[in-house]
């Protein structure tokens, strides 16, 4: 593998990685700010905290909006919108969350994705025009 090919791997890694935290950062302060309960409270093997937004749906469209802003590939990024949308599927399904929560986390997702790939490509070009 040659050394354009290593940095563009590289690249991609940190975006995602960045996307990654970030997600997770403004998932649990909005669950912070708005406390909406679970659907499943009382039930057996409900998760503990807060509903909204569905933090799982709203990484998997936050990482696969980045992904595809930052590849193209449109192969990869169908599958990775395929489970993205599964995930936010499945929430729903075992009353962990509301389709609310869900419609929420996706479109939270797709914005921090949308973002963090813009900051991150424009700290890209200005470090390397200051050189």
């Amino acid at each position: 593998m040659n050394r354009k090919w290593k940095r563009m791997y590289f690249q991609l890694f940190l975006t995602l990685v960045f996307t990654f935290l970030v997600s997770y950062y403004i998932s649990g302060l909005l669950k912070d700010l708005t406390k909406v309960p679970r659907p499943c409270v009382g039930l057996a093997g409900c998760p503990e905290g807060y509903s909204f937004p569905s933090r799982h749906t709203l990484i998997a469209f936050a990482i696969t909006t980045a992904f595809f802003l930052e590849t193209k590939n449109r192969i990869l990024s169908s599958l990775f919108a395929v489970a993205s949308v599964f995930i936010g599927a499945l929430r729903v399904v075992t009353f962990v969350h509301t389709p609310t929560d869900v419609i929420a986390g996706a479109i939270i997702g797709i914005t921090i994705g949308i973002l963090v790939q813009r900051f991150y490509l424009f700290l890209r070009f200005y470090y390397t025009e200051s050189k």
